[in-house]
């Protein structure tokens, strides 16, 4: 389901393209680093922990890409266990989160990716945190409304969401932020802190 989705954005993106204006300037007959956007004054960029759009944004109506829905009105969104039973998208009882579970380590992101099915969260929990109750290994799948977090859902309608975003570097959070400062991890893949003490040849990264 979530190749189709992907293959028909592609496509509507690609549609109109003009092969030959890759890497031309929005306005060649202005000198290049005209500011075209005057009315602007400053660009936030908030980067969120550990969560996927669907987790935060899934529900949001009215502009995004969140959850299809089945008949029912609920997401149809789902992934399975190892013995193959499948756990629905749910929402969550509570904006508490259980500590660890999910993990976003190198080895549970992988596992979830999954070779790009993106079908394996709920298996990835089974699998780094053995022993898991079963109303854990759901967690993976829960999602929360605009009821629940009224103030990410104000900004998310106010200004520009990230709904086709994936983070740059399938793995834990100081990858993904040195990837941030940097454009690139620099083959740091985990967060702990003597991986952290080089630069990346390009250009200096803070520690975050």
């Amino acid at each position: 389901m979530l190749a189709g989705l992907e293959g028909r954005e592609i496509r509507r993106r690609t549609r109109h393209a003009d092969p030959g204006r890759a890497g031309a300037r929005p306005r060649p007959d202005l000198p290049a680093g005209t500011d075209l956007l005057p009315q602007i004054r400053h660009i936030v960029v908030l980067m969120m922990e550990n969560h996927s759009y669907d987790n935060y944004l899934g529900m949001l109506t009215g502009r995004g890409e969140g959850f299809p829905l089945g008949p029912d009105g609920a997401p149809a969104a789902g992934n399975p266990r190892a013995d193959g039973t499948m756990v629905r998208a749910h929402p969550l009882a509570s904006t508490t989160q259980v500590p660890h579970v999910p993990i976003q380590s190198w080895h549970a992101a992988h596992l979830q990716w999954n070779g790009g099915r993106n079908d394996g969260f709920v298996r990835s929990v089974q699998a780094t945190v053995p022993g898991t109750p079963a109303v854990n290994d759901e967690l993976p799948m829960g999602y929360w409304t605009e009821r629940d977090l009224p103030f990410y859902y104000g900004l998310a309608r106010t200004f520009p969401v990230a709904d086709r975003w994936f983070c740059s570097c399938l793995g834990p959070t100081f990858p993904n932020r040195r990837f941030l400062l940097a454009g690139t991890a620099h083959g740091l893949i985990d967060d702990l802190p003597f991986g952290m003490a080089d630069y990346p040849p390009n250009g200096r990264s803070s520690t975050c």
